[in-house]
């Protein structure tokens, strides 16, 4: 996952760089929701997308070091196998309704959300936590999709 993040990040590793990519909050990340896919349109001009069926986890992270600073984040990790993935602020346009899809995910964990969101309004960092993850507490086959019947919870990790 990390490769993933720094592919999408390039140039992270100096903060020139770092404080050269940080997000102009008045250009929103817009997401499209598809039946099979999220879309998502980076202010850079970049697009991202995932498939529902190849959607692996959905990590919070909530970070004082740019690009992340300011807002709590979504990942959206696909299968390695896919090369796909988004990652959305929780200000992005539309987010609400992304929100409302993978709550329907089995075994989504809200409480993990919040607790990100609440020390993002404090201006905490922490450490990344897993609000799904695909087959971890599974009931049985079905769907992939939002809706069916993957599903399940962990944490990546926590900050004090």
């Amino acid at each position: 996952m990390i490769s993933w993040l720094r592919r999408l990040f390039p140039g992270q590793g100096s903060t020139q760089a770092a404080a050269a990519q940080a997000r102009d909050p008045s250009e929103p990340f817009i997401i499209n929701l598809f039946d099979d896919r999220v879309v998502v349109h980076r202010p850079d001009g970049q697009r991202e997308e995932i498939a529902w069926d190849t959607l692996e986890r959905v990590v919070v992270r909530v970070s004082n070091r740019e690009p992340w600073a300011g807002a709590a984040w979504l990942i959206l990790v696909g299968a390695p196998d896919s090369g796909q993935g988004c990652v959305v602020p929780t200000d992005a346009a539309n987010y609400a309704a992304l929100l409302e899809q993978l709550r329907a995910l089995p075994g989504f964990n809200q409480q993990k959300l919040d607790n990100a969101l609440r020390d993002a309004a404090a201006g905490k960092s922490r450490t990344d936590a897993i609000c799904w993850k695909r087959g971890a507490g599974e009931t049985g086959g079905g769907s992939d999709a939002p809706g069916g019947n993957a599903g399940g919870s962990d944490d990546a990790g926590r900050a004090s």
